[in-house]
């Protein structure tokens, strides 16, 4: 059994996996990181990967495993990448990149990962890495909106809203928001249909279920994208 550990900000996400498949995932709390230990010491783990965007990874030193990779700019990966600064290159883009490449090869690939930030990334049809763009995300937008002036009420999002425009001043923020940010991913999607040939399309991260359906025909949503690249990138390497 293979160990995807992505470990964020603010939790750890474990996943379990059996050759390509996705048996069980998990998220934990690190002030209760003991219960992380017990859930891994009841599984029959081989090997394991790490993705961390803190300094401080986690320590899997209570294991017995065969393998372990920290995921960085040096890891053997099943893409090329083109990033032209890749030690700076999120690894969560990076394991998108290689998730999406696995569900799809040779075809070219646009990534939309609408979670803290909104990522899109692009892959051509021969498996290369070739870039893309970092936008605001939800939650940054309505923030931005409050912290940075005077008046406007801090508002969360509407998953009723059906308005095409606000009648008040909190529908005015949320259609503003959520229509714009689906005309930008839309925006994107079209832009980059005119410069790639047949674009297969993949839509993941926590803010993808309001977006998701802007162009279902065309559209793949993959809830665990960064974790199936994480696992690709691990077998890669064992």
């Amino acid at each position: 059994m293979n160990l995807i550990l992505d470990q964020g900000n603010t939790y750890l996400k474990a996943a379990i996996f059996n050759g390509k498949d996705l048996m069980e995932k998990e998220n934990f709390s690190y002030d209760a990181i003991e219960k992380f230990e017990e859930y891994c010491k009841l599984k029959h783990i081989s090997n394991a990967i790490i993705s961390s965007v803190v300094h401080k990874q986690i320590s899997l030193e209570f294991l017995n495993l065969k393998k372990i990779i920290h995921l960085d700019e040096n890891t053997g990966i099943p893409i090329t990448n083109n990033y032209t600064t890749p030690k700076t290159l999120g690894r969560d883009r990076l394991a998108n990149a290689v998730g999406a490449w696995s569900l799809k090869k040779n075809e070219n690939i646009l990534i939309i990962d609408a979670g803290t930030c909104i990522k899109y990334d692009l892959m051509d049809k021969t498996g290369t890495y070739l870039g893309g763009n970092i936008s605001p995300g939800l939650k940054m937008r309505f923030e931005a909106l409050h912290t940075l002036t005077d008046k406007l009420p801090l508002i969360k999002v509407d998953k009723t809203l059906k308005q095409e425009f606000g009648t008040d001043t909190q529908t005015s923020i949320q259609c503003g928001v959520l229509l714009g940010m689906q005309e930008e991913i839309n925006g994107f999607i079209n832009r980059y249909k005119q410069q790639f040939n047949q674009l297969t399309i993949f839509m993941t991260g926590g803010d993808s279920i309001y977006f998701d359906k802007t162009d279902k025909n065309h559209i793949f949503a993959v809830e665990n994208l960064t974790l199936i690249g994480l696992n690709e990138i691990l077998n890669h390497n064992a």
